[in-house]
C-alpha cells in the first residue's frame, strides 16, 4: 500500500516537472513584444502582406481586450477610449456587411498599426517590399487588375470598372469575341498586353503617391480580415451582378486525377454581369476554399432570415446597400457559391436608357400611358433579360399613388431607387407568409401593388388578388415565353392551389385580369423589348345567326334549319373548347435581315390598342390636359410608325410583305 502511494507521488512529480520544463523552454525561446501594456504579441520577422494581416488581427484583438478601468485614466480619457473601442467594434461588424464608412474607419486603424509597429513598420522606403507598385513585371495579374481599378476609382468612383473596360477595349471586344454561352473571359494576357503595359503605365494611371499606396495596402489587409476578400472592391462598383464560386471544381469534394491537376477550382471563380455579358474575371481568385467559405458566411448576414448551415442549405438576404444576396452551400449545392444582385438608382433605370433603337419613342410613349392608364402589366422574359430593371423603370411613371410591394425576399429595393415616393415593401419571413403580408397591405393605404416575381402558384394567386381587390392596378415579372403562355400558366397556377376547379373559369379570370404583356429578350447579350401585347378577354361572342342579323343580312323570320345547326355547333364548341381570349400584338422589334449585330433593328406599330382599352385608359385620366396629351400621343405613335416604315421599307418588305 505504501509502495503504491510512493510510486504515484513520483509519477506526479515527473509530470509536473515536465510541464514546468516545457513552459520555461517556451518562454526562453519566444521573443515577446509589449504594446503599451497590452497583451503580449509574438513578433513576426517577415515581409509579406499576410504577415501584416496577422499583425493587425493581433493588435486590434489586443486593443479590444484592454480593460481601461485599470489604467488610472481621467474620466474624460476613459470615456474617450471606451467610445473609440465601441466605434471600432461597430465598424468591424458593419464592414463585413460591405459598409464603406466602416471600412474607412478600419483602414485608418490598420494604417496606424502598420506604420508604427517597431518590427514591421511600413514606410515610404519599404512599402514596395509588400506590393511592388513600381515594378509591373513583379506584380501578380490579380494585383495589376486591382491596381488598375483603384487608379480609375480615383476619378470615376463607382463607375471605375465601366470606364476601365471601355478604355481597355475589353467592352468593345465583347461583341466580337463572345462564346456561345455569352461568356467573356478576362485572362492574364489580356490584362498584360491589351492594357497594362501600354495605357496603364504610359498615361500615369499607375502612378500612386505614398498615401495612395498605403490606402491600397490597407485595403488589401482589410479585405482579408473583415472584408469580402479579393472581390471586396467589386462590391463598390456599378455592376449588375457579382457571382463567386460558380464555376470550377469543388475543392475537396473528389479525388482529382492527374489529368485535372491544373483545373480551376470553385474558389478561383469570380464572375460579373457587365451590361448583359457574363464576364469571368479569370485574373482574380479567392485563393482558397476556406476564404471562399468565409466570404459566403459574411456576405449574407446583414439582413439574414436564418443562419447558413448544412441543414438550411441556402439563404436569401440583402447587403447593407440593398443588394440582394443568395448564398448556397453543400449538401444542397455541390459547392459554396455567392450571388449578389446590385440595386439600381433612378437615373440608371430611366426609360430612355433602357428602351432604345429606331422607333423606341413609340414603345416609351405607349408604355408610359399603360402605367398612367392603370393597366395590369406583366413584364415577361427569361433570366438575364432585364425584367426587374424594366419594372423599376416603369415605377418612375407612377405619380401621386402609394406603392406597396410584396416579395419572397427583398430584391426590387424601390425605396433606394425612388426615395421620394410613397413606397412600403414587405417580404416573407419565417412567421409571416406572403398571404398575410397581402392582407396587411390592404390596410396600408396602397394604390398600386407590385409583385417582384411570380415564380409559383401562390404568387400567381397574389397577382389575381391584388389586381382585382384593394388596388388600382398591379405590375409583376414572369418567365412566360408568350402572352398565351402567360395567361395559361397563371390559370394553371390557380387550378393547382384549388382557387378554381374548372380550367375555363381560371383562364377567364386570368385573361380578364392581365391587360398588357411586355416581353423582353436577351439576344447575344443585347437586352431589349421584343414585343408588347394586349390581352383581350372574349366574354360575349354573338352566335352565327345573330351576327348575320346584326349585319342586316337576314331578318328573324329568315332563320333557316342550316343556321340552327350552325348555332348549335357554335354552342357546343363554346361549352367544350371556347376561345376565351385574344392576343393583340401592339409593337414588335424587327431584326434587319442578314445583319449579325442584334442592336441593328427597329420597332414597328402592328396594331393600336383596342377601343375598349383606349377608352378605359383615357377615362382614368383626371384632367382635360392629360386627356388631350393622351389623344395627341396616340396620334404621334402612328406618325412615328409611318416614318419608321418609310425608312425601313426595304427590310419590312423582305421579311413581312403584308405589313406594307
Amino acid at each position: 500500500m505504501l509502495g503504491t502511494i510512493i510510486f504515484n507521488l513520483i509519477g506526479a512529480f515527473i509530470i509536473i516537472g515536465g510541464i514546468l520544463f516545457a513552459v520555461i523552454w517556451y518562454l526562453r525561446h519566444t521573443k515577446v513584444e509589449y504594446d503599451d501594456g497590452v497583451d503580449a504579441m509574438p513578433v513576426i520577422n517577415k515581409t509579406s502582406t499576410q504577415d501584416l494581416v496577422l499583425l493587425c488581427i493581433r493588435s486590434i484583438g489586443a486593443y479590444l481586450r484592454q480593460d481601461f478601468a485599470n489604467q488610472n485614466l481621467s474620466e474624460v480619457d476613459f470615456n474617450n477610449k471606451v467610445a473609440a473601442k465601441k466605434r471600432l467594434r461597430n465598424a468591424i461588424a458593419q464592414a463585413t456587411y460591405g459598409d464603406p464608412e466602416s471600412k474607412a474607419i478600419i483602414r485608418e486603424y490598420i494604417k496606424s498599426i502598420i506604420t508604427t509597429n517597431a518590427e514591421l513598420r511600413v514606410s515610404e522606403g519599404n512599402i514596395e517590399d509588400y506590393i511592388p507598385f513600381s515594378s509591373p513585371d513583379a506584380l501578380k495579374p490579380q494585383d495589376k487588375f486591382l491596381l488598375l481599378l483603384a487608379g480609375y476609382q480615383r476619378s470615376y468612383g463607382a463607375g471605375a470598372m465601366d470606364q476601365m473596360f471601355k478604355e481597355a477595349g475589353w467592352a468593345a471586344s465583347m461583341t466580337t469575341n463572345i462564346t456561345d454561352e455569352m461568356v467573356v473571359e478576362l485572362y492574364d494576357h489580356a490584362l498584360d498586353y491589351d492594357f497594362c503595359n501600354h495605357n496603364g503605365i504610359t498615361t500615369g494611371l499607375l502612378d500612386f503617391t505614398y498615401d495612395e499606396k498605403l490606402d491600397f495596402l490597407s485595403q488589401t489587409i482589410l479585405q482579408n480580415m473583415y472584408g469580402l476578400g479579393v472581390p471586396d472592391r467589386l462590391f463598390e462598383m456599378d455592376i449588375d451582378e457579382i457571382d463567386i464560386g460558380v464555376s470550377g471544381i469543388p475543392s475537396g469534394s473528389f479525388q482529382i486525377g492527374s489529368f485535372l491537376k491544373n483545373a480551376k477550382h470553385s474558389f478561383d471563380a469570380i464572375w460579373i454581369m457587365y451590361h448583359g455579358y457574363n464576364v469571368h474575371l479569370s485574373v482574380l481568385s479567392c485563393g482558397s476554399e476556406e476564404e471562399l467559405e468565409r466570404i459566403c458566411d459574411n456576405a449574407y448576414k446583414y439582413n439574414a432570415p436564418h443562419v447558413l448551415s448544412e441543414k438550411e442549405g441556402y439563404v436569401i438576404s440583402s447587403m447593407k446597400n440593398g443588394s440582394r444576396v443568395v448564398v448556397v452551400r453543400p449538401k444542397l449545392s455541390d459547392k459554396y457559391a455567392l450571388f449578389v444582385r446590385k440595386f439600381d438608382s433612378a437615373p440608371s433605370v430611366a426609360p430612355e436608357k433602357l428602351i432604345v433603337g429606331p422607333g423606341s419613342e413609340m414603345v416609351r410613349i405607349m408604355s408610359e400611358w399603360f402605367v398612367r392608364g392603370e393597366r395590369n402589366i406583366a413584364i415577361t422574359g427569361q433570366q438575364a433579360t432585364g425584367k426587374t430593371t424594366m419594372l423599376k423603370s416603369f415605377i418612375g411613371w407612377i405619380e401621386n399613388l402609394n406603392i406597396r410591394v410584396q416579395e419572397i425576399a427583398a430584391e426590387l429595393n424601390l425605396s433606394f431607387t425612388y426615395p421620394e415616393k410613397n413606397i412600403v415593401a414587405l417580404q416573407e419571413t419565417d412567421t409571416v407568409d406572403a398571404q398575410e403580408g397581402l392582407n396587411v397591405q390592404k390596410k396600408m393605404n396602397g394604390a398600386v401593388n407590385i409583385i417582384g416575381e411570380v415564380a409559383n402558384a401562390i404568387q400567381a394567386s397574389h397577382i389575381i388578388q391584388t389586381a382585382n381587390v384593394a388596388s388600382r392596378f398591379a405590375m409583376f415579372t414572369h418567365h412566360a415565353k408568350s402572352s398565351a403562355a402567360l395567361v395559361n400558366m397563371i390559370a394553371l397556377n390557380l387550378l393547382q392551389i384549388g382557387l378554381y376547379k374548372e380550367k375555363r373559369d381560371a383562364v377567364e379570370i386570368s385573361a380578364q385580369t392581365l391587360n398588357i404583356n411586355i416581353h423582353l429578350e436577351n439576344t447575344d447579350s443585347y437586352r431589349h423589348i421584343e414585343y408588347i401585347d394586349e390581352i383581350i378577354p372574349v366574354t360575349d361572342e354573338k352566335y352565327y345567326s345573330e351576327k348575320l342579323e346584326e349585319a342586316g343580312v337576314i331578318k328573324p323570320e329568315d332563320y333557316t334549319e342550316q343556321m340552327h345547326w350552325l348555332d348549335a355547333r357554335d354552342y357546343y364548341t363554346r361549352i367544350t373548347d371556347r376561345h376565351l381570349f385574344e392576343v393583340n400584338n401592339l409593337l414588335k422589334w424587327n431584326r434587319i435581315p442578314g445583319d449579325k449585330d442584334p442592336r441593328h433593328g427597329f420597332y414597328t406599330l402592328e396594331h393600336m390598342p383596342s377601343d375598349e382599352m383606349l377608352y378605359a385608359m383615357r377615362n382614368i385620366l383626371t384632367t382635360p390636359q392629360l386627356k388631350e396629351k393622351f389623344d395627341q400621343d396616340m396620334l404621334k405613335i402612328q406618325e412615328i410608325d409611318k416614318q419608321i416604315r418609310e425608312e425601313y421599307k426595304q427590310y419590312i418588305a423582305s421579311t413581312t410583305p403584308d405589313l406594307t
